[in-house]
């Protein structure tokens, strides 16, 4: 679990803008930070997990702290799938 220091602060997505800035507010302040690639999908993943706009950001550093863990389980989706077609496959018969 992460711990809150004060180094750490929430801060509230506004917008992402053409050159892959993210536009955040920290505090009373806005932030504009430059993304890559895989920076940019990491943070897609953490708000969607999220299912909000918060996104907690260490002060000094400019780090984001994303949450990219899958909200469910691959092996169990794909054993649940599994399950469904073979359910599907026995109504037919």
């Amino acid at each position: 679990m992460l711990m809150f220091n004060s180094n750490y602060e929430v801060g509230v997505f506004k917008r992402l803008s053409e050159n892959n800035e993210l536009v955040m507010d920290v505090g009373s302040e806005e932030y504009f930070l430059k993304l890559n690639d895989e920076e940019m999908e990491d943070l897609e993943q953490h708000l969607m997990n999220q299912e909000n706009l918060l996104i907690p950001f260490h002060r000094k550093t400019k780090e984001l702290i994303l949450n990219t863990e899958p909200n469910y389980d691959e092996e169990e989706m794909e054993e649940l799938m599994n399950i469904s077609e073979g359910a599907e496959d026995h109504d037919e018969e």
